[in-house]
């Protein structure tokens, strides 16, 4: 049963974020954030300004404790996540998008540990997310 909900968490994402794509790739951005938001709440019971007012420390404990999140359930998570982050940097919303950046980064650094297996898909994942965030610095910075 559990493994059934997990799986239609995973197909419903992936819809989501083939619909994200497309609003990106029409500039739709406030559009792709509201798809966001809402599958942030409906999916994983929460709003955007719960993401925003945890700290990175506590980020997997309240995901993992308070929202009862599983491993899969957290990989799905970051990957709406890094799209999140993804437009708000298009936007040139530098100081949020190093937010979700960071806290998407912590989730995968997590799943890297948590495994039992070495993924090049997180590593990969966490590499951009990197860059990203080092354009984000500089660009702060300057």
């Amino acid at each position: 049963m559990e493994n059934e909900k997990v799986l239609k968490l995973i197909n419903d994402v992936s819809e989501v974020l083939s619909i994200l794509i497309e609003l990106k790739k029409n500039g739709r951005f406030r559009e792709a954030l509201e798809k966001i938001d809402e599958a942030l709440l409906k999916y994983f019971n929460f709003n955007s300004d719960f993401f925003y007012s945890i700290s990175e420390e506590f980020l997997i404990n309240a995901l993992k404790e308070e929202k009862g999140l599983s491993s899969k359930q957290l990989s799905t998570l970051a990957e709406i996540l890094s799209e999140k982050g993804d437009i708000l940097l298009e936007q040139n919303n530098l100081k949020d998008s190093q937010k979700v950046l960071k806290n998407t980064l912590k989730i995968y650094y997590f799943l890297n540990e948590d495994q039992d297996f070495f993924s090049f898909k997180n590593m990969n994942k966490m590499l951009i997310i990197n860059e990203k965030l080092s354009k984000i610095n500089v660009k702060i910075e300057s």
